[in-house]
């Protein structure tokens, strides 16, 4: 029984380690989902904190390399994919995409969806194939779960070295 504990708290380290990736700053993390009533693309676009260096935040997202929409002041994104989507910095670190759909259909191809974030001189981006028939519908639940992996490797043992420590 004595093994049990040094073999838990192993598992819990490694557990912290996968859920915290090394080498600071990874990249914008991408959260799809369809909005509720309307059935609109949204993509969040979460990105590492880093101090603050002027210029920026900004973000952009494009669709196959095209520019969909940006926050630059001068970006120039392609005309029939600006009219149907609104690019918003939500707060100091989490860009997001809503994509209007055409009324009544669904896209039939898939797309790949980059986020791109620019900090100062530094820009770090991220790109997810999407089609828009396997994106779940946006509830809180999901925005409660997409942020936290590591919160979730921590508590899933818990029940488990309860158990062992009142052993």
């Amino acid at each position: 029984m004595e093994l049990h504990l040094p073999a838990t708290v192993a598992f819990l380290i490694v557990a912290m380690a996968v859920g915290q990736p090394i080498g600071y700053p990874r990249g914008p993390q991408l959260y799809p989902c369809l909005t509720l009533i309307e059935r609109n693309l949204r993509v969040d676009c979460d990105f590492p904190r880093t101090s603050p260096v002027p210029p920026g935040p900004f973000c952009e997202f494009k669709q196959d390399s095209r520019l969909m929409g940006s926050t630059l002041p001068n970006a120039q994104p392609v005309p029939e994919l600006k009219r149907r989507s609104n690019v918003t910095l939500v707060d100091p670190y989490k860009c997001r995409l809503t994509y209007a759909r055409v009324q009544g259909s669904f896209d039939e191809k898939a797309y790949t969806y980059t986020c791109r974030v620019i900090q100062g001189t530094q820009a770090l981006e991220n790109s997810m194939a999407l089609h828009q028939r396997n994106v779940p519908v946006c509830s809180a639940l999901s925005v409660l779960f997409h942020g936290a992996p590591s919160l979730l490797l921590t508590v899933m043992p818990l029940p488990v070295i309860l158990r062992l420590l009142s052993a």
